[in-house]
């Protein structure tokens, strides 16, 4: 008998529970959109500078051939171009888990002198996001990327721009140019901002420490880390914080395909970082093409002391080009939080000379040069 009253007690919370899940899982359906265009028409309260940005762009197929990914179809790939092809091309890579909206304030800062592409990689922003097996991968992503350049863009130059992940991916990226006798395109310049890119020194955080673990992660992105609770978390790293406004907007491009609950699949790319960084630090080294290092020192993730750690050990003593600098009113977001300083000393780094920083030239927040190999 107290066997039997103890079963129920515990039966009747698990019940309340699963009755719980379903009726929120029927309220609150995942976006199933095939386009953006049907996404804006299914769904109210959208961030509006996120609906331009996604109205804006454009869309390839992309298969890709990872043989995990082999029983999947080819996917949707997103992507944007501003400005005159006669310019100077920038290809600007994101980083997890926002997108190439990540950009947009910066790309309305050089888009009157530079031709811009970015590129949503397969699991973010309004690019597909396959769930079930798919195998996320920056291997793969850096396979795209050559596509992109070479398929979709067509270009035989170009700078190439990364941000967090998107620093990993472009680090995978420079290795597959690298081991091309001829490559179809040449590397201008490499900028690379701020991002995790020598883990033992990054404090991740406890999305990124946490939500890999099988049916947990699932559990969380899907019930509780919902779009506008993550983003409401997320807006604490940028400096200074992201607007009720500017939240709407990066959530929109999270809720398109339910893309928080493929949080658990694409963080995979720190395994890959873990098992790869120094063979890909190791490339940036032995790279002939000029970079420059851009750092937010207020990063409580990617700290100031991982771009150090690069500069002393896989960049400043090498022989091609290298300047490291740090924006002191910048956090993990440079982009976002100093877009026309930034756009600035992107400007004088192409360009080689020095350029006068109107506006913040006396101030706090003016980019500090800690070295040069040249």
């Amino acid at each position: 008998m107290l066997s039997f009253i103890r079963n129920k007690i515990i039966a009747i919370p698990l019940t309340l529970i699963a009755c719980a899940i379903l009726i929120y899982t029927f309220l609150y359906p995942l976006d199933t959109s095939k386009t953006i265009d049907e996404f804006y028409k299914k769904n109210s309260n959208i961030g509006p500078d996120a609906e331009l940005w996604g109205t804006g762009g454009s869309y390839f197929r992309w298969q890709s051939i990872q043989p995990e990914n082999s029983d999947f179809p080819d996917i949707n790939i997103f992507y944007r171009t501003f400005g005159n092809i006669d310019n100077p091309a920038i290809v600007m890579i994101h980083g997890w888990p926002t997108s190439s909206y990540d950009f947009n304030e910066l790309i309305n800062e050089l888009k009157h002198d530079y031709f811009i592409a970015v590129i949503d990689t397969p699991g973010y922003g309004f690019s597909d996001k396959p769930k079930g097996g798919y195998h996320y991968s920056i291997p793969d992503d850096a396979r795209l990327v050559d596509y992109f350049i070479q398929e979709v863009l067509g270009l035989n130059k170009f700078i190439l721009l990364t941000h967090d992940k998107g620093d990993s991916v472009g680090f995978a990226f420079l290795n597959l140019y690298q081991q091309k006798d001829l490559p179809a395109y040449n590397i201008d310049h490499h900028v690379i901002l701020n991002g995790g890119i020598y883990l033992p020194l990054a404090e991740l955080s406890l999305a990124q420490k946490y939500l890999t673990i099988p049916i947990f992660g699932q559990f969380m992105t899907r019930f509780i880390l919902t779009p506008d609770r993550f983003t409401s978390e997320l807006a604490k790293v940028y400096s200074p914080q992201l607007t009720t406004k500017e939240q709407l907007n990066i959530s929109s491009t999270f809720k398109y395909q339910g893309g928080t609950t493929v949080f658990p699949k694409t963080l995979r790319y720190l395994e890959d970082r873990r098992k790869l960084e120094t063979s890909w630090l190791q490339t940036l080294a032995q790279s002939e093409i000029p970079a420059t290092l851009i750092w937010g020192e207020r990063d409580t993730i990617a700290k100031v002391e991982i771009a150090n750690f690069v500069w002393e050990n896989f960049l400043g003593n090498r022989d091609a080009a290298a300047s490291y600098w740090q924006l002191p009113c910048a956090s993990h977001y440079p982009q976002n939080d100093q877009p026309k300083v930034l756009a600035n000393l992107i400007r004088r780094s192409l360009s080689y000379d020095k350029f006068v920083y109107d506006e913040v030239q006396n101030s706090e927040c003016a980019p500090v040069m800690i070295d040069s190999n040249s």
